[in-house]
């Protein structure tokens, strides 16, 4: 049995093969929602694969997207980039990752090598406080910016798709106000990204809703000059926090790190100091990576919906007439055995 061709899609779908065309190189600018569907939907039902090689002699360019990220030293980066090529490969698209450590420098050079490489939109994972670098590419791509809330209109041309970052730390917050504790930390590397804002944000607003006692407690990444936000340095970061939590004035129960590889860090850097999770403190971490349920005690944790994530992030890159421009995800508590009851006075 042949292989189905471009014309056999068209047909199926009842349009013309170059509606298809278009559609296979993301030209949507005049093309209705219900054909995107009924062109996807032919090529699912018939199994076809475009030649991305003939394609790319014609065009000049494969079909690509690019997505930056701090560090794949983070776990979670490196999960993200994978769901983000399982969505693209449902369009038959090829992704091409980069860790820029947040400098806006390399930002922009990288985003430049990814135009000259006839990329159809940018996505990235690394969005600090200024975004107008971002904001700046989006008259020549889409750029689609993961883990930014929309705010204000400082991000007005930037797509937006992130989880609830301030409802992901009150939801912790609150779950270990229901265990009884009255005093808790937050622990995080120095706050100059939108995300770790939203997070603390949210840690200040329940702590004070609840009328406990909440210790904000920043960690420096002191010996990596070059990464002073500390992607590359938070299991470190977070062993090194182990000591400054007990000795918070406060004297917290229990301590919420800003995602799952400072906590499992702050894990390891207590049972250094002999003391146990969550006996004698109660740990919880943000992201709900692969390790986080191989920590021991396994980590209890506010799990971020990736896949739908980085599903939501392409479909604004290769479909956007069906999908809203901006998506804000709820995050999921996920409690494990890292969480208990205060230990008694």
């Amino acid at each position: 049995m042949s292989e189905p061709k471009i014309k056999d899609v068209a047909r199926l779908a009842g349009v013309s093969p170059s509606s298809v065309s278009n559609f296979l190189n993301s030209r949507f600018q005049q093309m209705r929602p219900e054909t995107q569907r009924n062109i996807q939907e032919a090529i699912k039902q018939l199994g076809y694969r475009p030649n991305n090689a003939a394609r790319q002699l014609k065009t000049g360019v494969a079909s690509m997207v690019g997505l930056l990220v701090p560090s794949l030293a983070n776990q979670f980066f490196g999960a993200l980039a994978c769901a983000v090529e399982a969505a693209a490969a449902k369009y038959h698209c090829h992704v091409m990752t980069f860790s820029t450590f947040r400098n806006p420098a390399r930002e922009r050079a990288v985003m430049a090598d990814l135009m000259a490489h006839g990329v159809k939109g940018i996505i990235t994972g690394s969005a600090l406080n200024d975004t107008e670098h971002l904001a700046a590419m989006t008259s020549r791509c889409p750029v689609v910016a993961f883990d930014i809330r929309r705010s204000d209109e400082s991000h007005e041309r930037i797509i937006t798709i992130s989880v609830d970052n301030a409802a992901a730390t009150a939801m912790a917050v609150d779950h270990l106000a229901s265990l009884g504790h009255r005093s808790i930390a937050l622990v995080t590397p120095p706050p100059q990204t939108l995300n770790r804002q939203d997070r603390i944000r949210g840690f200040e607003q329940a702590v004070a809703r609840a009328g406990i006692a909440g210790e904000l407690v920043i960690v420096d990444s002191t010996d990596a000059p070059a990464d002073p936000h500390g992607d590359t340095q938070l299991f470190e970061m977070g062993c090194s926090a182990a000591e400054r939590i007990l000795a918070a004035p406060s004297r917290p129960t229990a301590a919420i790190a800003i995602n799952d590889m400072m906590a499992i860090g702050i894990g390891i850097g207590l049972k250094k100091l002999g003391l146990k999770i969550p006996e004698d403190l109660s740990l919880i971490g943000i992201d709900d990576i692969f390790f986080a349920g191989a920590h021991d005690p396994p980590l209890t944790t506010l799990r971020q919906p990736i896949q739908a994530m980085a599903d939501a992030a392409v479909q604004r890159i290769l479909a956007p007439a069906s999908a809203p421009a901006d998506e804000l995800f709820a995050p999921e508590l996920i409690v494990r055995s890292s969480t208990a009851a205060p230990p008694k006075q």
